[in-house]
């Protein structure tokens, strides 16, 4: 998006980006242009999707989730693999892209008719968590591969924000100095009208208000809670699982990460969600975040600074 003095009418964008909504909104002086950008954002994002999406067949990730191995991968393939990697060492493993079998043994236990409400068993989760590590990831330029027999990748904790950074990076290219991305993740290239921020809002653990409003300029924000997806009706069983345990954490509400990108907010948020508080500033610096918001499941929020 990108503020201007006369306000000429926006163009816009509303879709799925890895099966999560999410909008393209700019303003620019020339229609023709501004329409041309937004066409060539929804161009890159469907070349994106096709090499990261978990939900495609056909796409990159799904044929490595298949054979266990792809030979001559997609860079935007190496590149994602390779930060997320650097992510999970970083966290100590809190951040692992390889966590796919564990969401295989949830879902399959609650598609299941007359699912036990206590969850999967403790063995089939064991089980499912000894397929999980991602220093077992295979990268190299001519192949990526995945080590162990039984393992799976996803980069729903990743690639959103890889797909933000690439948008955000290509309209700036184009000559937008003031624009803000939000692909379920969020990028602000510079302020909102050369000065003043853009300000995002932060939802409360109920999602029924919010519980701080953050200024960015020239930043990306990213929340990862345990609101996102639900396997049970209460709750207790969600997306973000511990790739140590298998174990799915409560021990916040969600976590919004505040960075210079958005794949490192994205991947942040998500580790930080597994981390003690006290351990989130040297996890934020190591990673080159500067900031995260924790929502508790009481409702009270904590802010941390690197």
């Amino acid at each position: 998006m990108r503020a201007f003095a006369e306000d000429p009418a926006p163009l816009s964008w509303r879709g799925l980006v890895l099966g999560n909504l999410a909008s393209i909104e700019i303003r620019h002086t020339d229609p023709g242009k501004g329409a041309r950008l937004i066409e060539l954002a929804r161009s890159e994002i469907a070349r994106l999707e096709a090499v990261l999406s978990l939900y495609r067949p056909d796409s990159a990730l799904s044929m490595l989730n298949r054979a266990g191995v792809l030979r001559d991968p997609p860079l935007d393939l190496i590149q994602v693999l390779s930060d997320a990697r650097r992510f999970g060492a970083i966290s100590e493993g809190a951040f692992d892209v390889t966590v796919q079998p564990l969401w295989r043994v949830y879902a399959d236990h609650f598609m299941t008719g007359g699912a036990d409400p206590a969850g999967p068993s403790a063995d089939s989760v064991r089980r499912a968590a000894e397929h999980v590590d991602y220093r077992e990831l295979e990268i190299e330029p001519s192949v990526v591969g995945l080590r162990r027999p039984g393992m799976a990748g996803t980069l729903n904790g990743i690639a959103q924000g890889y797909i933000t950074d690439r948008i955000a990076d290509m309209l700036r290219n184009e000559g937008l100095d003031h624009l803000l991305v939000d692909l379920s993740e969020i990028r602000a290239i510079g302020a909102r009208d050369g000065a003043a921020p853009w300000h995002v809002g932060v939802e409360s653990a109920d999602r029924g208000s919010l519980v701080a409003e953050v200024p960015l300029i020239g930043q990306a924000l990213s929340t990862s809670g345990s609101y996102g997806f639900k396997f049970d009706a209460g709750g207790r069983f969600h997306h973000i699982f511990d790739p140590r345990s298998g174990a799915c954490p409560q021990r916040y509400a969600s976590v919004t990460v505040v960075a210079e990108r958005s794949a490192v907010a994205d991947a942040l948020a998500t580790a930080c969600n597994l981390v003690p508080a006290a351990t989130i500033p040297a996890l934020l610096r190591a990673a080159g975040a500067s900031r995260a918001i924790l929502v508790k499941p009481d409702g009270s929020s904590e802010w941390i600074d690197a």
